[in-house]
C-alpha cells in the first residue's frame, strides 16, 4: 500500500552496508601498508652480485685488483668508485649511512685455502660476527643485520687460481623491521 515507509528503511540499511564495506576496504589498506617490507636479504643479495661482478667477469679476475700477480694495494682507497658503489643514497643519512652496509672481499688461492692471500673489507665491519649468530627463533634476533656470503673461483692474468668469498651485510633495522 504505502511503499515508501518501507523504501526509506531499506536506504538505511543499504547506507549501513556501504559504510560496512568501505570501513572494511579502508582497514585492510591501512593493515596492508602500515608494516614495512624488509628486503635486507635482498639488498645483501644485490650488493654481493655487485662486487662480484666488479671482480670478475667470465672467471677472470679484473686486471685492475692485480699488478703482475701482486694486489694492487691503491685498490682498498678507491674500491667503492672502483666499483661504482654509493651507499650515500638516501636523504637524511648523510656520512652515518655507510654505517648500515659492509662488505668483506677474501681471495684465497686454491694451493692455501686456511688463510686469506688478501682481504678488502668496507662500512661497518662490527657487524660481521651478527652474521654467524645461530638463530633458533627468528622473532628475537629480527633486528639483526642480514647477511649474505657469496663463493666463486676466479683466475687471475697470470694464471693463479682464486677462491674469492665475499660477505656482504645490510643493517638499516629502523627503517625495515617492525618490533
Amino acid at each position: 500500500m504505502n511503499k515508501r515507509g518501507t523504501d526509506k528503511i531499506l536506504s538505511v540499511y543499504w547506507f549501513f552496508i556501504l559504510v560496512l564495506v568501505a570501513g572494511g576496504v579502508f582497514a585492510m589498506v591501512y593493515i596492508f601498508y602500515s608494516a614495512p617490507y624488509d628486503v635486507r636479504e635482498i639488498e645483501s643479495y644485490l650488493l654481493a652480485n655487485k662486487i662480484a661482478d666488479c671482480i670478475s667477469r667470465g672467471g677472470r679476475i679484473n686486471p685492475d685488483f692485480f699488478n703482475k700477480g701482486v694486489f694492487n694495494s691503491g685498490l682498498e682507497e678507491n674500491l667503492l668508485d672502483k666499483c661504482k658503489i654509493t651507499f650515500n643514497v638516501e636523504e637524511g643519512y648523510g656520512e652515518t649511512e655507510t654505517h648500515q652496509y659492509f662488505f668483506e672481499i677474501e681471495f684465497y688461492r686454491l694451493n692455501a685455502l686456511s688463510v686469506p692471500n688478501f682481504s678488502l673489507s668496507e662500512g661497518n665491519i662490527n657487524w660481521k660476527t651478527d652474521c654467524f649468530i645461530k638463530k633458533k627463533n627468528e622473532k628475537d634476533y629480527e633486528a639483526l643485520v642480514k647477511c649474505t656470503e657469496r663463493r666463486f673461483y676466479a683466475v687471475d692474468g697470470s694464471s693463479n687460481q682464486y677462491l674469492i668469498k665475499i660477505l656482504s651485510g645490510v643493517g638499516k633495522s629502523e627503517k625495515n623491521v617492525k618490533l
